[in-house]
């Protein structure tokens, strides 16, 4: 019996242990959320940089002029060409009409098949 009242009397330096380890755990998980609040600050910087620097465009040393290609005579140029065939599009309606009905027929299959379901309700 008495080596029972040994093993259950509490010392108070066994409380103030505890509030060291509660102080300490705290602080550990605060600096641990600090650091890694940095990390990602500098990840997410670094792929900011990087996204701008692939956005940015680069310096051209002089202006390509595109060759100009004059059509034969008799033939009629290309911007002409797309310019009437704009013109036809616009102009002509090339849709059917629609009624703007959605019928959807019900199919018998396995997957909405009643004899298959879990619950059979009583009616």
């Amino acid at each position: 019996m008495e080596m029972l009242s040994i093993l259950l009397r509490h010392d108070p330096w066994v409380y103030t242990k505890g509030w060291i380890v509660t102080v300490a755990g705290f602080l550990i998980v605060v600096i641990a959320l600090f650091v890694l609040s940095f990390i990602f600050r500098g990840v997410a910087a670094y792929f900011t940089k990087k996204d701008e620097r692939k956005d940015t465009p680069k310096a051209i040393d002089k202006p390509v002029d595109k060759p100009v290609v004059k059509a034969a005579e008799g033939e009629i140029p290309n911007e002409v060409l797309t310019a009437i065939g704009m013109a036809l599009y616009l102009s002509t309606n090339l849709h059917d009409e629609e009624s703007n009905v959605i019928t959807i027929e019900r199919r018998q299959t396995s997957w909405n098949d009643k004899n298959y379901g879990v619950r059979h309700w009583k009616r």
